[in-house]
């Protein structure tokens, strides 16, 4: 069983959905309104056996080097003028749940985060 707060889930997905929206502008910047978009976000879920998975993926233009060791660190930011708070409180959250999140690889992709939220007995 998965427990969760919905509102909480909700916070967290709309900040990694709100931060792939900002990366991906970054590319999409001098691209003629009347061609297509070039950027695309992909979330999918994979159950395991202790826990569901969730992966928010997109083509942007990546996590910097320079800062994936403070990824969800407050005021590390990837985007010009983030605040940097994005990714911390997605963290804060996933840890309230007893889960976690991770910047992950998935072919593809350039910037992909894995949600884990552990199931639970009823």
């Amino acid at each position: 069983m998965l427990d969760a707060d919905p509102r909480r889930i909700d916070q967290a997905l709309t900040n990694l959905l709100e931060n792939a929206r900002t990366a991906m502008a970054s590319i999409d910047d001098g691209v003629e309104s009347t061609a297509p978009t070039r950027s695309h976000v992909h979330i999918d879920a994979e159950a395991r056996s202790d826990a569901v998975l969730l992966h928010i993926c997109d083509d942007g233009p990546g996590v910097p080097e320079e800062i994936r060791d403070r990824l969800f660190e407050p005021f590390a930011s990837r985007s010009p003028g983030g605040t940097g708070l994005g990714l911390a409180i997605v963290a804060r959250i996933m840890a309230a749940h007893g889960g976690s999140v991770a910047l992950t690889e998935r072919a593809s992709w350039r910037t992909c985060f894995t949600l884990c939220f552990p199931l639970t007995t009823p």
